[in-house]
Order: C-alpha cells, then structure tokens, then sequence
C-alpha cells in the first residue's frame, strides 16, 4: 500500500487526508472514513450479478494497513459501513475485530446501515443513530448545504469525485475529498462504488486522489 498525504487544518485542528481514502486525526489518535459498503458485493450476487468477493476482503485489507501504519485508538466510520443485509463478506469484519480487539469502531448510521442490537455488540460496534461530535467537530453521514457558521462536520453519502482531462483530451475520475471552512465529505472507502464528479461549488477545495498520490484541485462555478 503506497500512501501519499496532505495536512489540512480544519477547526484548528491538523488533519491529515490520505489518496487510501481516509483521515488521520493524531490529537485523538483517531482514523476517519465512510462508505465502506460491507457486503455490497454479495448482494450483487445475490441478485444475480456476478461480483468477486475480493473487492471487500481487498477493501478490508486497505483498512489493516491504515491501522497498522497510524496505530489510531479508534476508527470512526461515517455511515454505511455495511451495504445491506448481514451476509458472507459482512462477516469478514470479524476476522478485523478479533485482530484489532483494543481498537474502539464508531458507527454513524448511514443510510444503507442495517445492523441489529446483536450484531454491533459482536463486532463491538458503538453505534450513533444521527451524529457523533467530537472536539467540537460533528459526524454526521449526509452533508449539508446549510451549515451553521459555528459548527464544523465530517460526512461521507454523496461518494464524491472529479474529472480531469489529461492529453490527448482524456478524460480521468478520481475520487476525492470535498473541503470547505465548515464541512469535510469523505470520498467512498470502498472501491467497489460509483464516483459523483458534478461540478463543484466554488466553496469546496477538492483533494483528487489516485492509487499513488493525494492532490489538490481548485474547482468551482
């Protein structure tokens, strides 16, 4: 796994954004993601669409390596860490539990999150139904377009992205980080999800990221 990152400051707080998809917040020893969509692939293939599995077991082994790299006390995942139903590849995330059994894993619930009482307790979830603040600095899964001007939001939901062109007029997506001075949108931890690359508003600074690199982008209309 090749990272590459880039410290931002949000809320007087240094964060640093990485092109595997997440943040790293070392005051609270804390990594963030979303949209990790557990089982998504399954689910597919339950529906008769042929999906390989290694799509979450490649997923889940990309969350290791963040973990072993920043060694966070816990993880905090900002909606949808599961796609659907409790299946197979749902399962796969108690081999992650049993390998990181000290390491706290919040859940902000997304809209895809169906888990039971029973589940997060045996895979030592805690769970938020609508928002989980800390350092004055709110998770929330949906973002907003109406911020309140003291407030200060992480959130995932809208899996954005962008668009570049590249010679010869060749157009690339790469998913990315969506930054304004109040609301971060976490780009989809899972590879296996569609890009959202609409224009942006000229508020959000976009951090375009790619296998080997995290880039900045200015962007707007």
């Amino acid at each position: 796994m090749k990272l590459s990152e880039q410290t931002i400051t949000f809320n007087k707080q240094q964060l640093t954004l990485n092109n595997q998809r997440s943040i790293f917040w070392q005051a609270e020893k804390a990594l963030i993601l979303s949209d990790l969509h557990l089982g998504k692939a399954a689910h597919f293939r339950k529906n008769g669409i042929a999906i390989p599995t290694d799509t979450a077991i490649a997923d889940l082994k990309r969350l290791e390596g963040l973990v072993d790299h920043y060694k966070p006390d816990q993880v905090i995942v900002v909606g949808d860490l599961v796609h659907a139903s409790i299946n197979s590849e749902v399962l796969l995330l108690e081999e992650f539990r049993k390998r990181y059994t000290g390491l706290k894993l919040h859940l902000v619930k997304g809209n895809h999150d169906r888990l039971s009482k029973n589940i997060t307790e045996q895979f030592a979830i805690q769970h938020h139904d609508e928002v989980f603040a800390l350092q004055q600095i709110q998770f929330k899964h949906h973002p907003s377009d109406a911020i309140d001007p003291s407030s200060f939001r992480i959130s995932g939901h809208l899996h954005p992205g962008v668009s570049i062109v590249i010679p010869p007029k060749r157009q690339l997506r790469l998913p990315c980080f969506l930054v304004s001075e109040h609301q971060i949108i976490l780009p989809a931890f899972s590879k296996f999800t569609g890009i959202d690359s609409r224009e942006l508003s000229i508020k959000y600074k976009c951090y375009a990221i790619s296998e080997d690199l995290i880039f900045p982008i200015q962007k707007g209309r």
